[in-house]
């Protein structure tokens, strides 16, 4: 077969499953391509929140949490419930702590373990209270230069204080709720961020970065400085198939179709289809699912996924995603995560009967699950006071004290919030029973003050508290929504991305229909099946997965074809 241009190893993905598996194939001797379909490197990486979930990691010790291989798959296969085959549960405990300490030695790679976060399931067989979930280091951006540091994807709005600078997962949980530390401490960012003003001469953007961005910027510095090639404004089309084995991939570079050849295989890490609104209607079967609830990346279409399936490429999970719960800014391009917000005290989420229908401070892919399984779909509201209102952020709106509500903007006063001096004038605004809402609020309010939610167990769990407000006692996710004005917004089911894909083997080589591998096609990432099944670990329980079978597919095509030949010549 004739191609244009030819390598050892073609990933198509320049997410952390793409740049993990492109630097450990260049250090195995292959010669690597990354293709990008973007003008922008990182996928949806790069606008996350960053942190990784590794079991029995290097640095949960020095945290005083003790952990342990047997630990952390009774922990995995507790939450998966039998649904994710054990190899590759013990394939991913066993080798993403070998891939962090590869990354950690060969690259600019650092994480630090965060060991207040616990997991999502602490309370399960072999859970944890923390440590596990491990945030990047934050990164120079002047290391890349003005123009490469111009190509890395920007973050979420929403980790950026103000728009102006990001903070770390630690830093933030310090900031919920509004102490005299935490104002010290703020202030000290903005002082820091001011004096960064000569190194942002001629840079897009403020050159420390945080979450995503960081890890991204580390992998890319690196990638950089091994001088592996990559191809932005260039999708993968379809891939080339010689002999029964993937050989390479048609790619539009720069709208030229370009048949480019892969001596070890292709790497589909792509991205899963939260932005093919057509695969959302088609799989998720569940009720309403919308790309403009997606906090994930824009080209993220299912293209990896399509191509995989279309050389044979089995698939499971397609009616799954990494539920969140959002809302909608108006004249705003992207959804904001409510992750911190559903867990404050002083607010409730209710359906269209005016009823709480789950623990609002859960693990965000059981609230949007709940939302399914409770008459919230497509839209549901959180409800609190003034209360709130004054102490803590909601979306991109700065606490009361600090922004006023006749200093909000239009957009957000009128298209955002809904506000009534009690709670029976909000459920009228709402459309809402009124006699319902009050119920449901009186409800809750007498469950708040004994600081006991025996309708849903709110604050139960050592996830529910970790964004709450360590001052309200004695449940620190439970205060009386009492203060008037009262406001509401909108929620809606929302995803991080998809968690249906290509079905993989434990060194991500894609499996056929038969379960048998598709020679030299591999995949990670969202455009494989997610490791962690139906379940969500812990905060970086899709990040750690891309990492590190990334990683194991760049071993598997490093040998792959070693061992073909072998079995070639043998018979």
């Amino acid at each position: 077969m004739a191609f244009d241009h030819t390598v050892d190893f073609l990933v198509i993905g320049t997410g952390a499953a793409g740049m993990s598996a492109a630097l450990r194939a260049q250090s195995l001797g292959l010669d690597v391509l990354l293709v990008e379909a973007s003008d922008k490197v990182g996928g949806s990486t790069a606008i996350s929140g960053g942190v990784v979930w590794i079991p029995n990691n290097p640095q949960i010790a020095s945290r005083g949490i003790p952990d342990s291989r047997e630990d952390s798959i009774a922990y995995i296969t507790h939450i998966t419930k039998g649904e994710v085959p054990a190899d590759r549960i013990e394939a991913y405990v066993d080798e993403s702590v070998r891939m962090l300490d590869w990354l950690e030695t060969n690259t600019s790679f650092k994480l630090d373990s965060l060991e207040e976060y616990s997991d999502y399931y602490a309370e399960a067989p072999g859970g944890k209270p923390g440590g596990r979930s491990m945030e990047p280091v934050p990164f120079d951006a002047t290391q890349l230069g003005a123009e490469k540091f111009g190509e890395l994807r920007r973050s979420h709005p929403q980790s950026q204080v103000m728009g102006k600078f990001g903070i770390t997962a630690r830093e933030a949980q310090g900031y919920i709720a509004p102490t005299f530390s935490g104002y010290v401490k703020l202030i000290g960012r903005f002082v820091q961020w001011a004096l960064r003003w000569f190194k942002r001469r001629g840079m897009p953007r403020d050159t420390k970065l945080h979450a995503g961005n960081a890890l991204i910027g580390r992998l890319f510095h690196t990638l950089l400085a091994k001088d592996i090639a990559y191809w932005l404004n260039s999708p993968a089309r379809e891939l080339l198939v010689e002999g029964g084995r993937v050989v390479g991939a048609v790619v539009e570079k720069d709208g030229t179709a370009m048949r480019v050849g892969a001596r070890h295989g292709v790497l589909l890490a792509a991205g899963g289809f939260e932005h093919n609104q057509r695969w959302r209607d088609e799989y998720h079967s569940m009720g309403p699912s919308k790309c403009e609830w997606n906090a994930g990346n824009t080209f993220n279409v299912g293209q990896g996924i399509q191509m995989g399936m279309d050389v044979g490429g089995a698939v499971e999970r397609m009616h799954d995603a990494w539920w969140t719960p959002v809302t909608r800014v108006p004249k705003s391009s992207q959804a904001w995560v409510l992750v911190v917000e559903k867990s404050l005290p002083g607010s409730i989420m209710v359906n269209a009967e005016g009823k709480r229908f789950t623990n609002e401070a859960a693990p965000y892919l059981d609230v949007v699950e709940g939302m399914y399984a409770g008459n919230a779909v497509p839209v549901c509201w959180m409800l609190f006071d003034a209360e709130y209102r004054r102490l803590y952020p909601v979306g991109p709106v700065a606490p009361g004290y600090a922004q006023p509500d006749h200093r909000i903007s239009k957009r957000l006063s009128e298209g955002f919030f809904t506000r009534a001096p009690t709670i029976r004038g909000l459920a009228e605004k709402l459309g809402l029973d009124p006699a319902a809402v009050e119920a449901t609020v009186e409800r809750f309010n007498g469950f708040a003050d004994k600081g006991e939610d025996p309708d849903f167990q709110r604050g139960s769990f050592a996830v529910d508290r970790y964004y709450a407000d360590r001052r309200v006692t004695p449940n620190p996710s439970l205060r009386a929504l009492t203060k008037g004005p009262f406001y509401a917004i909108p929620v809606f089911p929302g995803d991080l991305g998809t968690k249906g894909g290509l079905i993989t083997d434990p060194s991500a080589r894609v499996l056929d229909a038969d379960g048998q591998p598709i020679a030299g096609l591999y995949a990670a990432g969202n455009t494989s099946s997610a490791v962690m099944g139906p379940s969500y670990p812990g905060a970086g329980g899709t990040i750690g997965p891309a990492l590190c079978f990334g990683f194991l597919a760049a071993e598997a095509a490093a040998r792959d074809v070693a061992v073909e030949q072998r079995e070639a010549a043998s018979a």
